[in-house]
Formats: C-alpha cells, structure tokens, sequence
C-alpha cells in the first residue's frame, strides 16, 4: 500500500495487486489488518491461543492469499476459504469487526476510495463461505456420541449448505 503522499503510478488498467503496490505493501497491510484484529475486542480472542509460529503461517497464507485473488503472480497453497472457516462459528459480528480493522489499515495506509471499494468487493464474495458455520466446539457438545476425527457431517452438520443441483464439495 502506498503511502498517502505518494501518487500511485501504476495505470488504471493494471492489476490490483499492482495498484497496491505489489507483495511488500501486500504483505505490510496484511501484518497491520492481523495485528489490529488481535487488538479488536470481537475478534482478538481468535489468536488467544495461537503460537508465533501459526501466527507466521496464517499471516503468509493470507498475504499469498490477497496477491493471488488481487492479480499477482503468486501461488496460493493455503486451505479453499470453506475448509479454512467451517467450524470456526464467524458471524456477522466477526465479519464486521474484519471491516473494522480493514477500515483502520485504509486510513493508516491513505488507500484511495476506490481501491477501498474494490478490496471490499474482493472480500465480500466471500462472506457465504466465512460467516455462518457452526463452531466444531458446539457441534461437540450437542453430539456428545460424536467421532471427532469424522468431523460434522458425521452428525448431520453440513456447511455451508448446498443449494439443490449444486456440485458435492
């Protein structure tokens, strides 16, 4: 991302990932969303019990992640978003709390409007798949007979939830 005093040089017609200002700014604003996730009070108990090393992970896959969905030349080898997310129990709360910090990084990076609205869009495609799945935890504990290692379907939880004549995952 590219400092507010500075003209964002590459053309309109240019990737996003380009606009940004490449992996280095990618991976800059990435660090700065995940750190003020962890200060969020909604969602900062997410990386409560998380080591330094899973912290490293996830903030490399996410980097990976928005370089290859913004137009970069980078290979994502993380988890698809429904395998990444099912179980986790997001809500809308979580969801808008993500916005929040996106909000701040905006401002701290001086990201013009529309590159804002445009890295929402990039986002919100993924809400169906991110909010909206029951937590395993809760899953467990209303299937004391559950087989964890068999996951939720195992008891008839499913998500996301297909829609008729949509392919099996």
């Amino acid at each position: 991302m590219r400092e507010s005093t500075q003209e964002t040089t590459a053309p309109a017609s240019a990737s996003l990932y380009e606009r940004l200002g490449g992996y280095d700014a990618i991976f800059a604003f990435a660090g700065a969303a995940l750190k003020k996730g962890m200060q969020h009070p909604d969602i900062g108990h997410i990386w409560d019990h998380m080591p330094e090393s899973s912290f490293n992970r996830e903030h490399i896959n996410f980097v990976d992640f928005l370089a290859a969905e913004w137009g970069g030349n980078v290979r994502y080898r993380g988890r698809d978003m429904v395998t990444a997310h099912r179980g986790m129990g997001l809500t809308d709360v979580h969801w808008n709390a993500m916005f929040d910090c996106l909000y701040a990084c905006y401002e701290e990076y001086g990201l013009p409007e529309e590159l804002q609205q445009e890295i929402n869009a990039s986002f919100e495609k993924f809400k169906p798949v991110v909010v909206g799945s029951p937590s395993l935890r809760s899953v467990v504990l209303d299937h004391p007979e559950m087989d964890v290692t068999k996951g939720m379907k195992s008891v008839g939880v499913v998500w996301p939830q297909r829609k008729s004549g949509q392919a099996r995952e």
